[in-house]
Order: C-alpha cells, then structure tokens, then sequence
C-alpha cells in the first residue's frame, strides 16, 4: 500500500510539474541566442541539402546587397552571424531560421519582377522574424511542451525533440508575430530608402495568383488578410515606424 501511494504521489507530481511546464510554454523563451545560431546552422544544411543555393548570379547579388542594406538600417542582434540566400526553386517563398538565415525562393524573386522595394519588405519581414526570436519562442514551447510530455509518459522526450530543425522550414507564425513582423520589415526598409508601398503591391500580386488557381506557398505560412493589409496601409500612411535605425 505504502509503494502504491508513492508511486501515486510521484505521478501526481509528475502531472503536476508537467501542468506548470504546459502553463508556461506561451511565456517563456528559454533559447539563448548561441542556441538559435545553433539551431539555424543545422537547420540550414537541411535546407541546402534539399534546395541548390545560387551564390554567383544577379540574383544572389541582388538579394544579398538588398539584405545587407536592411541590416544596417535594422535593429540587428549582437551575435547573430546573418545572411541572405537565393534557392533555386520555383516555390514563390522566402523563409528565416533562428540565428540569421534568411532565404528568398526563385519563384518570389520571379512574382515580384523588378520592385526592388516589394523584395525588400519582403526580406525586411523576414528579417523581422529573426529580431523578433519569434522562431525561438515557438521552438521553446515545443520543447517545454515535449518535456512536459516526456515526464507524463516516462520518456520518449528524445524523440519528439528529434528533427526540430527539419520542420523549421515550414514554420507557422501567430498573428501577432505577423502583425508585428510586417511592421519591422516597413520600418526596416523605410528607414533603409525604400518605398514600403512595396509590401502592399506584394500582398496584391499574392492574392492576384491565388485567384487565378495558384497558392503561393508564401500564402501557406504566411497569410495575407484583408486586416493584415489594412494595418499594413495604417502603418505606412501614419508613417509608425518604431523599429531599426
């Protein structure tokens, strides 16, 4: 009797624990940013594994003098080795890792033709995401979460944590993580000399495709609302940028 009440008591406090850990997950970042460099660094050899990077082409100069222009002018974190990458796919996309990496797909450097502005909002919300560590909170709560789990089931924590940075391409945001991305990448390219405007000419030609029968894989992580637009128009004709330098 007395075994069976301590197991019983160390399960209530396992659940308990596991309780407290889940109750936490939205509010807690528990990576350090030598982890998001981590984390990134592994995640994007995946990436180059699956996709052939373009490094010489106009392209690639294009998107990394266009990066660099909005690092200068963003709030960037101490660090954080950045970098700005064209993959060679028609996939119309552009995606960041935790700890830098941000990645523009051919098939979006193909919609947005020769708006230098519209590419630069794009890779300015991007960036935004990386300033933002909005990965690195969803990374958190998966793995506080896992842990939770991991104690109620007496193990299997390693395994679910297992290939975290594989899914990291196809990462869904929150809306506020959204909203507040947009806003980043406005003020960065704003205050770096180009029309934020071209955001919204971006979101334009995203919905314009949609119609015709495509779904821009842009569309899949990252969905453009009749809300997301309007507070994207409030922000340019109040001119609020907050962000950057």
């Amino acid at each position: 009797m007395r075994r069976a009440a301590v197991r019983m008591m160390a399960g209530g406090a396992a659940a308990l624990a596991a309780a407290s850990l889940l109750a936490g997950c939205r509010a807690k970042n528990i990576l350090g940013t030598r982890d998001e460099v981590a984390i990134g660094k592994e995640a994007s050899q995946e990436i180059e594994k699956q996709f052939r990077v373009d490094a010489a082409s106009q392209d690639a100069q294009r998107v990394r003098r266009i990066g660099e222009r909005l690092l200068i002018h963003s709030d960037q974190r101490p660090g954080v080795p950045y970098s700005f990458k064209v993959l060679d796919t028609k996939e119309v996309n552009a995606v960041s890792l935790p700890g830098g990496p941000v990645y523009v797909m051919r098939g979006l450097l193909d919609l947005v033709g020769d708006d230098d502005d519209a590419l630069a909002c794009v890779m300015g919300h991007e960036l935004g995401h990386v300033n933002g560590r909005h990965a690195a909170k969803q990374i958190s709560q998966q793995i506080q979460t896992n842990l939770a789990i991991g104690i109620l089931l007496r193990g299997g924590t390693a395994q679910q944590l297992a290939g975290l940075g594989a899914d990291l391409l196809g990462l869904k945001y929150g809306r506020d993580d959204e909203y507040e991305s947009d806003r980043r990448g406005l003020s960065y390219a704003f205050k770096a000399g180009f029309d934020p405007k071209g955001l919204i000419r971006f979101f334009q030609k995203l919905q314009a495709m949609e119609k015709s029968g495509g779904t821009p894989e842009f569309l899949r992580t990252h969905p453009v609302t009749r809300s997301r637009i309007e507070r994207a128009e409030r922000i340019i004709e109040a001119q609020d940028y907050p962000y950057g330098r």
